[in-house]
């Protein structure tokens, strides 16, 4: 039986990172890279050992021996870059951020059901183990009633203004970037219905783009507050606070390790290697589309939507 295969569409730095995640997935391989980029996919098909590589994403969609496309390209490319995929009956895992508003996101999934295409935003943090397990902490009462959430994420960015990070035309921003796992990791873990978003933004003078997002999701029965920012190191966590233990989590959207303090301060430690990370993800695609599924149950269409519901409101759009 032939292994599954993958077309990517970018070739910057984390096609990279999906090239090696794929090589410890069984059954799976990356066969053909695209890039509008003059001698980007030649070098990137070369660096990753790939059979074919094109500079026309067009001619590699056109490829019957392709299962499935994967979007690397910066976030201002991925609605149109989704819309021709679909347009070629690919299946598709897009990086995150998906696109950037909910208008987008909503055509973009109207446009799948209608052609009968899978399509997933590749929020990968959601299918971590640390993350899995905190939400079956959750789902089964040991924390009792879960009233406070806190994520806390950020990084520096290389100060220049040539930095994807501070340009608008490439979607730069904090919100994008790193906002959208704090969204995302937090909506998959208190699985509650959304109720109201508050927000306040603060924008650098280089390109006018967010360098710090506060964000208060008030959910049905929980406050959430988020922070992010591209400006300074912070230390990234998550803490869910319940009435009979609390979850805290180092590094949330890269972690290997999740720990449940009850409120005698006993705690219970959960550990999951982590290798490459993305393998989980692409697993999830591989059954998916094997099983003739239009979206996955970890990351469906509606939670993407609601994030991007979420970018509009924060951001302006």
């Amino acid at each position: 039986m032939k292994p599954f295969q993958f077309g990517i569409i970018g070739a910057g730095n984390i096609a990279n990172r999906f090239c090696d995640a794929v090589t410890l997935v069984e059954d799976a391989k990356v066969v053909a890279v695209a890039s509008n980029t003059p001698n980007k996919a030649k070098a990137f098909a070369e660096t990753n050992n790939l059979e074919r590589y094109y500079q026309s994403y067009e001619e590699m969609l056109k490829c019957d021996d392709i299962d499935a496309v994967y979007i690397a390209t910066t976030h201002n490319f991925h609605y149109e870059n989704l819309k021709l995929c679909i347009e070629h009956n690919k299946p598709v895992i897009c990086e995150k951020a998906f696109v950037l508003t909910k208008a987008q996101a909503e055509e973009v999934f109207s446009l799948a059901k209608e052609k009968g295409v899978f399509v997933m935003e590749a929020m990968w943090s959601r299918f971590l183990p640390v993350i899995n397990k905190a939400k079956e902490w959750i789902e089964s009462g040991k924390l009792g009633e879960i009233d406070l959430a806190t994520f806390i994420i950020g990084f520096k960015a290389d100060n220049d203004p040539q930095n994807r990070m501070y340009n608008p035309k490439l979607a730069g921003g904090a919100m994008y970037d790193i906002g959208v796992y704090a969204i995302e990791i937090m909506t998959y873990l208190i699985n509650e219905e959304l109720k109201d978003v508050k927000s306040v933004i603060t924008r650098h003078p280089c390109g006018n783009v967010d360098k710090v997002d506060a964000m208060i999701l008030q959910f049905e029965n929980c406050v959430a507050t988020l922070n992010c920012i591209m400006t300074a190191g912070v230390q990234n966590e998550l803490n869910i606070y319940g009435t009979n233990a609390r979850i805290y989590i180092k590094d949330p959207h890269y972690s290997s390790e999740c720990t449940l303090i009850d409120e005698k301060g006993v705690a219970e430690t959960f550990y999951s290697r982590l290798d490459n990370g993305f393998e989980h993800q692409i697993k999830e695609v591989i059954s998916c589309i094997k099983a003739g599924k239009l979206e996955s149950s970890v990351i469906p269409h509606k939670d993407t939507i609601q994030c991007a519901d979420i970018f509009d409101q924060c951001l302006g759009n």
